[in-house]
């Protein structure tokens, strides 16, 4: 069709066409047709080849699903004028899942899939948003999750996208030599409040912000004249444009600020502002962690614990990964953990003394989700001259009041006990290298069940040295011992996944939780999995997904069967959250026990097919770990 000025204005109103050319854009609408359909139109239905992509200019239509009963459809979704589809099955080149349907008279315009292909060539920035646009089976889930939150918010998706899609593609800049006063009278006539000072090859050498104007220059009465260089943030941290949204949103959790500079071969391409990535939280990364630094008691701490939740909530809502989620909410405690620590300690004595603070369990993964108690321990080393009991008896109660200050803001004790509180956590280097060692040498179940919470210690605060000279020597140390590696996977295979011959789970039949799985043990059989492939391949990393996919690199596995095994892992992981999510909204007592066949129908397909992937994991441990390997 031939191109107009009200077509051309309403494309580049939308992402991704506002960061495209006017030329793409314009041819573009060169191969567009315009279509009509009437109220209830069925456009598209499941199982049909996908060969056009269709851009509601008015009307709405609405995504169904089957329901329960026959003449039942369920709503999945609404689109409305604007958006486009069905983006993720062409980008797929597989047929649609679901029904669209008309809900109102309709005009589209359509791109035949030719086009749509020839456009993704044309455009790098289409192709970008196509691609990161397109969901795997167990990410179609997520957007239920928004639908069902949808009362909650309409923010789109944002911590799983390009920060490309959405950065600032002309950012203000500033060159050393360029005064105060000028760059702040420019900021001001942009409306920005960070300037990103760059050489003369466009490569950022840092960043000046409004605060920076406050603390360097107003409340010092200091002169607005100097250079920029002068009172700038030195070498900003930086992303690459193709990095995702979370890891713009942990580099905020970790640092502080309130800015991210992208670039794009060393040079500057863009900046992102924390509101782009959180435009309507309540709660922001940067407000929380720089109340998590400043706090000086436990009841601040405390209120940042219940804050951090608020924050994990705004996620869910956006539809962001378990993977993500579960890391932010660790990276998190890790700052509260850490502050507690700086409390508890600021008037004891220790620098004689070489400390270091583990995480373990969930915590240690990068796995913690909203309720998670204490797991940790300390490694130490014995000055020359001292002897072990010695040291430990000055960590003990240190470590024991550590232990009932980080209960205090909102991580309970152990029921275990495995804590640094408790003697057999607090250990020397040597000790902790003697009892590993007895563990792989000398396996028993109770060493093999130590193992599954021990062998995840990540370091958290102290001697750093000392976790990573473990941890290295923990690699080492267990490649090649067959007899521990086929017990651990034998004890890895003890549960099996929840699925039967003739239904499709075998469900739970306990007075408190009848007809449900316990969707934590089904989370169990993909991380004591990848720990054991893990510890076999000499792999350090101690995530559970970053676990399946180093193992899988190493021992040559089929790409498609990792991603299977990974994106299975996920989806059990974003069902739990979302299920503590909805305890914690309604005021329930936190468990794991979900009734299956109360998910809607997408939601059961994925969840049966992640326990077939958990069971096709278990399947392999057998074949890797048997005796005769």
């Amino acid at each position: 069709m031939k191109p107009t000025k009200e077509l051309l204005a309403e494309l580049i109103r939308r992402r991704p066409f506002d960061r495209m050319p006017a030329a793409q854009v314009e041819w573009l609408i060169t191969h567009l047709d315009p279509i009509t359909f009437t109220q209830d139109t069925v456009i598209l239905q499941p199982g049909v080849p996908c060969v056009e992509l269709f851009f509601i200019h008015k009307g709405m239509v609405q995504l169904e699903a089957i329901g329960n009963s026959e003449g039942e459809h369920k709503v999945l979704a609404e689109l409305v004028e604007g958006e486009c589809f069905p983006l993720e099955a062409l980008e797929e080149q597989r047929p649609v899942f679901s029904t669209f349907r008309a809900t109102a008279d309709t005009i589209c315009y359509r791109l035949s899939i030719a086009d749509f292909d020839e456009l993704k060539k044309l455009s790098t920035v289409f192709s970008d948003f196509c691609k990161y646009r397109s969901l795997s089976f167990l990410e179609q889930s997520r957007r239920v999750y928004r639908l069902h939150f949808s009362h909650k918010s309409d923010e789109q998706q944002r911590l799983n996208t390009p920060l490309s899609i959405f950065m600032s593609t002309d950012p203000l800049t500033a060159r050393p030599g360029e005064t105060v006063r000028s760059v702040v009278a420019r900021m001001s006539d942009r409306d920005v409040d960070a300037a990103t000072v760059v050489n003369d090859d466009l490569i950022p050498i840092g960043i000046f912000t409004l605060n920076d104007l406050l603390r360097k220059i107003i409340v010092p009465d200091g002169d607005i004249n100097i250079p920029i260089e002068n009172v700038m943030t030195v070498s900003p941290r930086t992303l690459p444009v193709s990095a995702l949204g979370y890891e713009a949103a942990l580099m905020l959790a970790e640092a502080g600020f309130h800015h991210v500079v992208l670039i794009d071969k060393g040079k500057l391409a863009g900046i992102v502002t924390e509101r782009d990535l959180f435009n309507l939280q309540r709660v922001s990364l940067s407000q929380l962690n720089a109340e998590i630094s400043t706090a000086n008691n436990l009841d601040k701490l405390k209120r940042c614990s219940a804050d951090m939740n608020l924050l994990a909530e705004s996620m869910l809502i956006q539809g962001v990964t378990a993977d993500h989620i579960t890391q932010i909410i660790s990276t998190l405690n890790d700052q509260i953990i850490t502050r507690t620590l700086d409390l508890e300690l600021a008037n004891e004595n220790l620098s004689d003394l070489k400390v270091a603070w583990i995480a373990l369990g969930s915590q240690g993964r990068f796995e913690q989700t909203f309720y998670t108690d204490q797991d940790n321990g300390i490694i130490f080393d014995v000055p020359t001259g001292e002897t072990t009991e010695y040291v430990r008896a000055r960590l003990l109660p240190i470590a024991q009041r550590v232990n009932q200050a980080l209960n205090t803001v909102g991580f309970p004790l152990c029921k275990g006990n495995i804590m640094a509180g408790n003697p057999d956590c607090c250990l020397s280097y040597r000790e902790w290298q003697i009892k590993f060692n007895t563990w792989i040498q000398e396996p028993t179940p109770t060493s093999l069940l130590n193992a599954t919470i021990f062998f995840d210690f990540r370091h958290l605060y102290g001697e750093t040295a000392l976790s990573d000279r473990l941890r290295s020597w923990l690699a080492d140390a267990a490649i090649g011992q067959k007899r521990f590696l086929h017990l651990l996977s034998e004890n890895a295979k003890q549960r099996t996944p929840p699925l039967g011959f003739f239904r499709d789970f075998i469900v739970d039949d306990n007075k408190e939780y009848p007809g449900t799985i316990d969707i934590k043990l089904s989370v169990t059989l993909f991380v004591d999995g990848a720990r054991a492939f893990a510890l076999a391949s000499g792999v350090t990393r101690g995530n559970t997904r970053e676990r399946l996919i180093a193992a899988g690199d190493l021992r040559k596995w089929p790409q498609s069967e990792v991603n299977a095994w990974a994106d299975a892992f996920s989806f059990l992981q974003s069902l739990r959250i979302r299920h503590q999510f909805e305890l914690l909204q309604n005021g329930s007592k936190s468990h794991n026990h979900i009734n299956p066949y109360e998910l809607n129908q997408l939601d059961r397909k994925f969840l049966l097919e992640s326990l077939r992937q958990a069971g096709k994991l278990q399947k392999q441990l057998g074949m890797d770990f048997s005796m005769g390997m």
